[in-house]
């Protein structure tokens, strides 16, 4: 959330036939919600705000999408407010459904690394100039013009590769979602 970060919150009745939210509190939906705070937080009410249609009908852009999700739910603490976070992650869902490019997925990373306080370009050693240099651009690069970079096929998978390496170092631990995209892409 916006105001409150990562939270839990107990939806009852959402997988009933007949729950009115339950359509609204789906895994990549933008949702208004109101909520109870009693011991945790209780949903009250949910209306859908952006639904991302097109990442949700594509299996491999949906999975990237999750690529999103888990990064998140690892990096981030509970109860631990960051508009400019909740702000990155709208604004790169949004940019992501306009147009499905590995390359939005590699600024992302990478701008939720430097949010978190995780990023540091120096921390990256054997690597050749033009990828750093790519990282660098990348790194500063406005989510809404990450869709028109320009990039090599073996860039990006140098690009890939690295940034893989240093999340699951920063994560200490594999990302799921890394081994479900490399099943995708070998057609697996």
């Amino acid at each position: 959330t916006k105001n409150l970060g990562k939270i839990t919150v107990i939806a009852r009745g959402v997988r009933k036939i007949t729950s009115r939210r339950a359509g609204n509190v789906e895994l990549l939906n933008i949702v208004k919600i109101g909520l109870f705070k009693g011991k945790g937080y209780t949903l009250t009410e949910a209306q859908s705000v952006e639904t991302f249609q097109r990442i949700k009908s594509n299996l491999a852009v949906s999975t990237a999408a999750f690529h999103i999700l888990e990064i998140i739910d690892k990096l981030l603490p509970e109860n631990d407010a960051n508009p400019a976070i909740y702000d990155l992650v709208r604004e790169i869902l949004i940019e992501f459904e306009r147009n499905p490019r590995q390359i939005i997925i590699r600024g992302f990373e990478i701008k939720i690394l430097k949010l978190t306080g995780f990023w540091s370009a120096s921390r990256i050693s054997g690597t050749d100039a033009k990828i750093l240099s790519l990282l660098n651009q990348l790194e500063n690069e406005r989510v809404e013009n990450l869709s028109e970079f320009k990039i090599e096929k073996d860039e990006a998978i140098a690009l890939e590769r690295v940034l893989r390496y240093y999340l699951e170092s920063v994560l200490e631990g594999k990302l799921k979602s890394a081994s479900v995209m490399r099943g995708l892409k070998n057609g697996k």
